[in-house]
């Protein structure tokens, strides 16, 4: 069997060399549900209104640079934070501190304490979608302005299976390699899922710290992560707070259909449509996805100024 490593030896210098791109961050450990410790990161005033980021499955904070590199910073105070498993944030492998609803739960919760988070905007990013449901979940939408998910429904919507297509077998084919306990296996998945998010303009620079973030995850970590129950169904009509809908045309985690059943058991909630767009609006037009965050702030959450 062959494996395509031409790349690997470079994959964490990179990785922290894009993790240091900006002298205005400021990295925290902030201490999770089971006292894991999770890798926090800010940038901006925190007396502005806040805004938090919760990456996908497989990625890391570092997925928003584009957000924190923005002046976004300059009227909002920004943080996200590297999930339990996932970039440098705590790795456990017993089910019970990843399965469960509560723990997911517990960390945004333990992360907006402990910066003193006050009703913050939160942007929820493919899989993070369901993380920010685990925490509404447990704590309810009062001590928060708005959600936007981005590339995720979250399991608002139930979840239908995929057609059976080449792409789709070859999607599944690859998620067994991610949880499989050859390491070989393991980097042949994260080299091939982050192909799947290669965009025209994206640095070679950030295409290998696609493969290292999803090399951060360990395979007993997704091996536990499977075991989660995804359904999110009866928290739909719960979310009588501000949500944005943000969907890419090439997005497969996000269906069209889906999407409109979703608008149309949330009151009030709104969709942003992405042309010729995956799964990572925020990374493939930052501008106009920054834009619409900072509008989308403004007026559920206030200026800043």
């Amino acid at each position: 069997m062959r494996y395509q490593m031409n790349k690997l030896f470079f994959l964490i210098p990179v990785f922290f060399y894009i993790a240091d791109v900006s002298a205005e961050l400021k990295y925290h450990t902030v201490e999770g549900f089971g006292e894991l410790p999770l890798n926090v990161v800010t940038n901006g005033n925190t007396t502005k209104p806040a805004i938090m980021f919760v990456h996908g499955m497989g990625q890391a904070s570092q997925a928003f640079r584009l957000q924190f590199d923005s002046d976004l910073s300059e009227n909002f105070y920004l943080v996200a934070f590297d999930l339990r498993g996932h970039g440098l944030s705590g790795k456990p492998w017993q089910p019970d501190l990843l399965v469960p609803s509560k723990v997911w739960a517990e960390d945004i919760s333990g992360v907006m304490k402990t910066l003193g988070l006050i009703k913050p905007i939160i942007v929820g990013w493919s899989y993070g979608g369901y993380v920010v449901l685990d925490y509404v979940r447990h704590n309810g939408i009062k001590n928060l302005s708005g959600i936007n998910f981005v590339g995720s429904l979250g399991g608002l919507v139930p979840r239908r299976p995929f057609p059976k297509t080449e792409a789709v077998t070859s999607m599944l084919e690859n998620s067994m390699r991610s949880r499989s306990k050859d390491l070989f296996e393991n980097i042949l998945s994260s080299q091939i899922t982050a192909k799947s998010f290669y965009t025209s303009t994206m640095s070679i620079t950030d295409k290998d710290a696609q493969i290292a973030m999803g090399l951060m995850l360990p395979s007993y970590v997704r091996r536990s992560m499977s075991g989660r129950k995804l359904d999110n169904t009866d928290l739909a009509k719960e979310l009588q707070l501000p949500v944005l809908f943000t969907r890419g045309s090439a997005d497969m985690m996000m269906r069209a259909n889906d999407t409109k059943i979703a608008l149309s058991i949330i009151a009030g909630a709104e969709h942003s449509f992405y042309p010729d767009t995956g799964h990572l609006p925020f990374f493939q037009r930052p501008e106009r996805y920054n834009q619409e965050l900072r509008s989308f702030a403004i007026n559920t959450h206030g200026s800043g100024q």
